[in-house]
Parts: C-alpha cells; sequence; structure tokens
C-alpha cells in the first residue's frame, strides 16, 4: 500500500541558509531511490524558515529504506541542531 509523509521544518534564523542547502541535497538521491513516486520540497510564502517536504512511497517498506539509506542519515546528523522544530506525518490516502 502506497504511503505519504508530510514533513514540516522550522530552520533556526542563524541555519537557515545551511538548513535550505541541506534540504535541496536530499531530493535527488532520495528520487532515484526504487519505491520513491514523489519527493518534493516546498518553502512557506510568509516564513522562509519552514520547509514542508511531500513524499509518496510505493510501500512502507520503500519508505524505511529511505530512513535507513546512507544519503538520509548523512543529511539527518547535518540538520541536527539547526533546526527549530520538526513534525513528521506519516499518512494514508482514505478518499
Amino acid at each position: 500500500m502506497e504511503v505519504r509523509v508530510v514533513a514540516s521544518l522550522v530552520a533556526k534564523p542563524e541555519y537557515l541558509e545551511e538548513v535550505a542547502a541541506t534540504l535541496h541535497e536530499i531530493i535527488e538521491p532520495s528520487r532515484l531511490e526504487v519505491g520513491c513516486i514523489q519527493y518534493e520540497l516546498h518553502q512557506d510564502n510568509e516564513d522562509p524558515a519552514c520547509f514542508v517536504f511531500f513524499e509518496r512511497w510505493r510501500s512502507q517498506e520503500a519508505l524505511d529504506k529511505h530512513s535507513n539509506s546512507e544519503h538520509f542519515g548523512r543529511f539527518a546528523s547535518q540538520l541536527e541542531g539547526k533546526l527549530a522544530s520538526l513534525d513528521i506525518k506519516t499518512l494514508k490516502q482514505i478518499a
């Protein structure tokens, strides 16, 4: 069953540019993963420190492989201490 993810991240003001660059780095390797259907990054129109990923994965297994990938681990470590908040929701479409 397809799994969708909405991940909201807010950068600490002093790390905004660094966080933005790190977020862009994860996109292409994630899109190349088997099971990735959609991997998009968005930025809030009113708060440039707020970023939102919309992701679609073919299965929970594909998402788990993504979460355990080398590039995702590097991504997570690069963001350590640089975010004011992080909220990740894993969703299933119901209508």
